[in-house]
C-alpha cells in the first residue's frame, strides 16, 4: 500500500510539474520525522503509515499554493494540525444540532456525524470542506478509508478505500485530462479541474457510477 502511495504520488507530481508548473512550484519539501512526531502528539494517536509515506515526499504545499489536487490545497502538517484543532473545538462544543443531517454512502460505512477527532484532513477547498483519512469508520467501513467531510459535506462518501487508491485514481484521471485537453485551444488547454466541478463532487460521482 505504501508503495502504491509513493509510485502514484510521484507519477502525479511529475505530470503536474510538466503540465501545470504554476501548481507544482508551491509544493513543500519533505516533512521531517520531528514534524510527523509533533502532529501525532497533537492528535493523540499515530497517523497511518501511508500518510507518513506521502509526507516524507512532500509536506503539502505552501498556503500560497493554487491547490495541487484539482484546486484543493494539499495541507502541510502544520495546516493539518490547525484544521484538526478547529474541528476538535467544534466537536467539544457539541454536534447535536448537526449530526441529524449527516449520511453515509454506502450506508453504515462512515459514522453519521458532522465531525470526528479521528478524521484527518489532508486537503481543503478554503471554504471549510476537506478530503481526508477516516480512522474511525462505522461498522461496515475500513480504517484508513478516504472520505469527504466539512461545513457543506453532510453526505459523507467513501471516495477511495485508502490513500494509495485515491492517489492512483487522481493520477489516472490527470493523465486522461491531459490527453483530452491536448487538442483544445490555448485558453482551455490549461484548465485544471476534474469533470469541471469540486473534487469531492467529482469523486462522489465516480464512486456512485460503479
Amino acid at each position: 500500500m505504501n508503495n502504491l502511495v509513493s509510485t502514484s504520488w510521484l507519477s502525479y507530481r511529475e505530470k503536474i510539474n510538466n503540465k501545470f508548473p504554476e501548481y507544482y512550484k508551491y509544493l513543500n519539501s519533505p516533512a521531517s520525522e520531528d514534524e510527523i512526531l509533533h502532529l501525532q502528539t497533537v492528535l493523540g494517536y499515530e497517523i497511518p503509515a501511508e500518510m507518513k509515506t506521502l509526507y516524507r515526499l512532500n509536506n503539502g504545499e505552501s498556503t500560497k499554493g493554487r491547490g495541487v489536487f484539482y484546486g484543493l490545497q494539499f495541507l502541510s502538517l502544520s495546516e493539518v494540525e490547525r484544521n484538526w484543532l478547529s474541528w476538535k473545538e467544534i466537536i467539544e462544543n457539541g454536534l447535536e444540532d448537526f449530526n441529524d443531517f449527516c449520511t453515509s454512502y454506502p450506508e453504515g460505512v462512515i459514522q453519521s456525524v458532522y465531525a470526528h477527532e479521528k478524521w484527518i484532513p489532508l486537503m481543503h477547498d478554503g471554504g471549510g470542506n476537506h478530503i481526508g483519512i477516516d480512522l474511525a469508520p462505522d461498522v461496515n467501513g475500513c480504517v484508513g478509508q478516504i472520505i469527504n467531510f466539512g461545513r457543506d459535506e453532510d453526505e459523507k462518501c467513501v471516495l477511495a478505500s485508502n490513500l494509495g487508491e485515491l492517489l492512483k485514481l487522481l493520477d489516472t484521471k490527470l493523465a486522461e485530462n491531459i490527453q483530452a485537453t491536448s487538442e483544445l485551444d490555448d485558453d482551455r488547454r490549461d484548465m485544471f479541474a476534474l469533470d469541471n466541478t469540486h473534487l469531492s463532487d467529482a469523486l462522489k460521482a465516480i464512486v456512485k457510477s460503479k
